[in-house]
């Protein structure tokens, strides 16, 4: 299974997670099977192309962010994405507090209206 992570570097396992999905620059790509992991550069909003449709198309099928909007949560769950917010940290310390089942499950009333902090929440 594989996981996306936000992130604001692509320093791997060290990356420190992005505050917001749609304003992350990378995606750090975890695959929980092989241990492999993977720096994706965001698309932006580019080409057409959404965050949501770059991770559903690397084969994530969760994803750990520190803020998200309600469309972007709308998005994922379509494509068959797992959503857990409040990850703050870096990327080894969301694994691991996902591991432990400490992240809560996003919907929609729990995402933020674009008004996340850079840093997070």
């Amino acid at each position: 299974m594989k996981i996306a992570i936000p992130s604001m570097d692509d320093r791997g396992m060290e990356a420190v997670v992005c505050g917001h999905f749609g304003q992350a620059p990378f995606f750090t790509i975890v695959d929980a099977d092989t241990g492999a992991v993977t720096a994706m550069a965001s698309p932006g909003h580019r080409d057409g192309k959404t965050p949501a449709q770059a991770i559903a198309e690397a084969g994530a099928a969760v994803v750990i962010g520190g803020g998200m909007g309600g469309r972007a949560v709308q998005l994922l769950g379509s494509l068959g994405i797992q959503v857990f917010l409040e990850g703050k940290g870096t990327v080894r310390e969301m694994l691991e507090a996902y591991r432990q089942g400490r992240l809560p499950a996003a919907g929609v009333a729990a995402s933020c209206s674009g008004a996340c902090p850079p840093g997070g929440h």
